[in-house]
């Protein structure tokens, strides 16, 4: 029944968001990145384009690859735990062989810790020869569930939401200055 009833609540409430982009323009091919906890607006954001997003096999993935698989996306199921290295490998061949043009990726999830980067847009990027971005995203109006480890937060309707977009360069040296200034949350 919520598989079935989550997108269309979902999209319902994206519709209503007024999003902003500020930063780096996107190219047509790339890497996207943003926080577990400010998924929504993410994983919104990107669906334009022709996705491949990289969603844990729990039931909350379940739930969530509903509302991606109605929003456009392509799904490769896996996570640190259980089978993330093969879904990781598989969302990189569907880019490679122009299947995707954009991987979407939660880079602290799907257990944390919390703004925590873990490898796999890192690899992502490095194999396919992909641009890495980051997106900051900021709701001017939102509910913040507390008890979840992310501190999920969920935009409320017809919220401003403004999305910073910043190119990692694979180049450089990612020490933590670097990881610092990518990830770090913008005034409004």
């Amino acid at each position: 029944m919520i598989e079935r009833l989550l997108p269309l609540f979902a999209t319902l409430l994206a519709r209503t968001l007024r999003i902003r982009w500020s930063g780096e323009r996107l190219p047509a091919r790339a890497i996207v990145m943003f926080w577990h906890g400010k998924m929504f607006a993410g994983w919104y954001a990107v669906r334009g384009r022709c996705p491949v997003a990289l969603v844990s096999r729990s039931k909350d993935g379940t739930y969530l690859s509903s509302v991606l698989q109605q929003w456009g996306y392509k799904l490769s199921r896996g996570s640190s735990g259980k089978r993330g290295m093969e879904a990781l490998d598989e969302a990189i061949r569907m880019l490679s062989e122009s299947e995707a043009d954009t991987l979407a990726i939660t880079p602290d999830g799907p257990r944390g810790p919390r703004h925590i980067f873990k490898r796999g847009a890192f690899i992502a990027a490095r194999e396919t020869g992909l641009p890495l971005y980051m997106l900051n995203v900021q709701y001017h109006r939102k509910v913040v569930l507390k008890k979840s480890w992310d501190m999920f937060e969920v935009p409320l309707p017809f919220s401003k939401v403004d999305v910073r977009v910043d190119k990692v360069d694979l180049m450089d040296q990612l020490d933590d200055q670097t990881l610092e200034r990518i990830s770090r949350p913008f005034a409004v």
